[in-house]
């Protein structure tokens, strides 16, 4: 987990100012003069004798123990901070770089925690080895991590830097400076017998000048680096793994929710998986050889205590959503310990170590609640609570335990065990409560559909009682029927056929209707069907037609029956062309979208007929004759888009007129046409004056 250095006590640090003191004499500084050439002949003995040098030997660079920080694992190699005799200064000199430069004088370091530094101002790190002869040439790999600008020097030479340095001796030298989790540099042994050395000029953000600070370096052979890289790579993929799977669940959720408002458990485990991904984003470990702004470690250090304690406060109301009630009460109390978890982990507001302990006594309060809705869920048998339980023990065992052990200890795990570690972590909760919502949902669908099937076959036989008694008025009411002949058959029992002697008959034909119902989804295509229909429907019942049927695709209509009137032609007519427009305007509207659309043509004829109901179960109102079969022909023999009616409608409309006195209709003489069964036979096409 990245979090935010400490930054509570700043420390004050006085560098000696050179070159103040009185004049000496003559005598004096021929004494001295002596006495420096003489310890400048002994330096080199002297500082062999009081530097402490590491020694580096194939076997400890094989068979030792090095902590590589960005992985959190220890791998053969050499710990330098442990183990090299670090020394350090608060000042800068490029002579500090020099080989076989004496730092007896400088200060040791026993702890990272021990240094102190001047904000923006470069400090040195030296490490001197005694390299083993038979080593002389031999290739090693140096790890750096840090969180700042850095230049190393082996042996005198720089072999790497990164980031903004200031000027030897001046400030402002954090300013561009990267956070490197680990930088790889290679370093070849002379092996000369004299002490070789590893020095760091380095400088920081004030943001990391305080607590511990974060350095780390490491020496190891070069096939050692293939293991770290590979460990890097499984770590990385881990964490993506955990985020992958709680975003996926998040999704899930999401989806189910759109579905159905009424269960907030799902809505409440989307919050939880949506802060466990940003827990596990905050706590990947960016992969060596990657360089992050400041900015983005600072944001990230700042977000890692926010995140935690708002994922265990969703993941306590997901499961009193569960198991129990989310009362006012509840959520206020775990509120105010998010709350207070998150202050806590702001060490500016705490002493650090109260701080930590603050913070975990927190956790321990929301693991306790977890534990609590588990036990009393599996004990109250709810169906696939042991799942919840199961998850809750991995999540409380490695929260509470497991995962605190390498932090208070400072032994490290077994790799297979960090691995289930970080998988109980950050998925058992999640991935278990996701599962049992999967469970319950279909036990309750189960549930539902057995109820529903129950009921379903209760009506179907309080129906089947009443069908007998009620079966003639039910017969009836599901017919259309003319009211003067369903008053007829309700009086009578049957209905007298009738003959009327004008009546006028209109036809549609959908073009292509083949065509289009290959194109079309049987679904899709009754469902057009449908729309048209019910605005023919519409279109009759405004100007007062009768619909007789429909046939496939063609719908058939009468005007003047079963009561006779004398605008039965006109008012045909009239509907004939508002089906037109109403057909034009769905063509307009499908062909922008890019669908199929009907055309349709209509024919229209007048004459006599016999109007009869048909059927013995379910009746029918129909009508026959020659006039019914004109109409037809007058359907077919027309155009697309057009209205074709026979001479016969042509002298009942002729003269009809709108309200304002101009001729309603439009005719175009088509002279006889040959009709299929009929011979040639005079027919118009009609169009609407739009003054009707």
């Amino acid at each position: 987990m990245w979090n935010a250095p400490d930054r509570n006590a700043s420390k004050q640090v006085k560098i000696p100012v050179l070159g103040t003191g009185e004049h000496p004499t003559l005598h004096d500084s021929m004494k001295k003069t002596g006495l420096f050439l003489l310890l400048l002949l002994l330096q080199p003995v002297l500082a062999l004798s009081q530097q402490d040098t590491l020694l580096i030997t194939a076997d400890a660079l094989r068979d030792g123990r090095a902590f590589v920080r960005s992985i959190v694992i220890s791998v053969p190699g050499i710990d330098l901070v442990a183990q090299g005799h670090a020394r350090y200064r608060l000042a800068d000199d490029p002579a500090f770089a020099v080989r076989n430069f004496n730092d007896s004088a400088w200060q040791p370091l026993d702890s990272l925690s021990d240094i102190s530094l001047l904000q923006g101002h470069a400090s040195w790190l030296r490490f001197d080895l005694h390299v083993d002869p038979k080593l002389a040439g031999t290739s090693a790999d140096l790890n750096i991590f840090s969180q700042g600008a850095m230049e190393v020097y082996f042996n005198g030479e720089l072999v790497e830097h990164f980031g903004t340095m200031p000027v030897h001796g001046a400030g402002n030298g954090y300013s561009s400076a990267p956070f490197v989790p680990r930088r790889k540099m290679r370093l070849r042994f002379v092996g000369d017998g004299a002490p070789e050395s590893i020095a760091i000029r380095f400088v920081h953000h004030p943001i990391f000048l305080e607590g511990e600070l974060p350095l780390a370096f490491t020496l190891h052979l070069p096939e050692v680096e293939v293991a770290v890289e590979q460990m890097e790579d499984s770590t990385l993929l881990q964490y993506g793994l955990f985020v992958g799977i709680n975003l996926i669940i998040l999704l899930l959720a999401g989806v189910i929710m759109s579905r159905s408002t009424r269960d907030r458990s799902w809505l409440m485990l989307a919050l939880f998986s949506l802060f466990m991904a940003l827990v596990g984003v905050t706590n990947i470990p960016p992969k060596g050889n990657f360089d992050l702004s400041l900015g983005t470690v600072s944001a990230i250090s700042l977000l890692n205590p926010v995140v935690y304690p708002l994922a265990l406060f969703f993941l306590v109301v997901v499961m009193r959503a569960l198991f129990a009630t989310v009362d006012r009460k509840s959520v206020l109390l775990f509120g105010t310990f998010t709350v207070l978890m998150i202050i806590a982990s702001y060490e500016p507001f705490f002493d650090p170590q109260g701080s930590h302990n603050l913070d975990a006594w927190f956790t321990i309060l929301f693991f306790f609640e977890v534990a609590r809705q588990a036990v009393r869920a599996v004990r109250s048998k709810v169906h696939g609570s042991w799942v919840i339980g199961i998850g809750a023990v991995l999540f409380i065992i490695n929260g509470v335990f497991l995962e605190q052990y390498y932090q208070y200890t400072g032994n490290e795990m077994a790799r297979g065990l960090r691995t289930f570690l970080r998988f109980s972590y950050y998925l058992t909760m999640p991935v278990t409560i996701a599962i049992f919502l999967a469970v319950r949902s279909a036990h309750q669908s189960r549930l539902l559909a057995r109820q529903r099937d129950e009921l379903d076959k209760e009506v179907h036989e309080r129906t089947a009682e009443l069908r007998q008694e009620k079966e003639r008025s039910e017969e009836l009411l599901r017919n259309i029927l003319p009211e003067e002949v369903a008053a007829e058959l309700k009086a009578k029992g049957s209905a007298d056929a009738q003959l009327i002697e004008q009546v006028t008959v209109l036809f549609t034909d959908f073009k292509g209707f083949t065509e289009m119902s290959e194109k079309l989804t049987a679904k899709e295509l009754v469902a057009d069907i449908h729309e048209c229909f019910s605005a023919f429907d519409r279109i009759m019942e405004k100007h007062g037609i009768e619909k007789i049927k429909t046939i496939g695709d063609a719908y058939m209509a009468a005007g003047g029956l079963p009561t006779p009137n004398s605008t039965h032609a006109v008012d045909v007519v009239k509907a004939a062309l508002e089906i037109c427009d109403f057909i034009s305007e769905g063509k307009v509207r499908k062909l922008a979208a890019g669908l199929p659309y009907f055309e349709i043509r209509i024919g229209v004829h007048t004459g006599p007929v016999v109007a009869g109901i048909v059927g013995v179960k379910k009746f029918a109102y129909d009508i026959w004759g020659d006039t019914v079969n004109t109409a037809s022909r007058m359907e077919s023999s027309g155009e697309v888009g057009q209205v074709n009616i026979s001479e016969a409608t042509y002298d009942l409309v002729k003269d009809a007129t709108a309200s304002i006195g101009t001729p309603a209709f439009l005719f175009t003489p088509r002279g006889k046409v040959q009709a299929k069964g009929k011979g040639e036979m005079e027919m118009y096409f009609v169009s609407s004056t739009n003054s009707i």
